[in-house]
């Protein structure tokens, strides 16, 4: 009789626990979409880090290139 009722009881709560998987399903996740949504927030955020590397490389590139460089050619041959 003990294993009738603890049987009944287990019958009854996966009953109830499998209804409710069921019936908790409205809510769909869409998990392509999650995954463009952070391709799309990474590559933002890709874009902003190399336009400020670039910008930088351009920054120092021009402020520290060699000026007058057929000068110092000039006068280095000693022509």
């Amino acid at each position: 009789m003990r294993n009738l009722s603890i049987m009944a009881v287990v019958a009854v709560l996966t009953l109830l626990s499998t209804v409710g998987i069921v019936y908790a399903q409205e809510d769909v996740v869409n998990r392509s979409a999650l995954a463009w949504g952070l391709f799309y927030k990474m590559m933002t955020a890709a874009f902003i880090v190399g336009a400020i590397v670039q910008g930088t490389l351009v920054y120092i590139i021009f402020k520290f290139k060699e000026k007058k460089v057929k000068q110092k050619a000039v006068e280095e041959s000693g022509i």
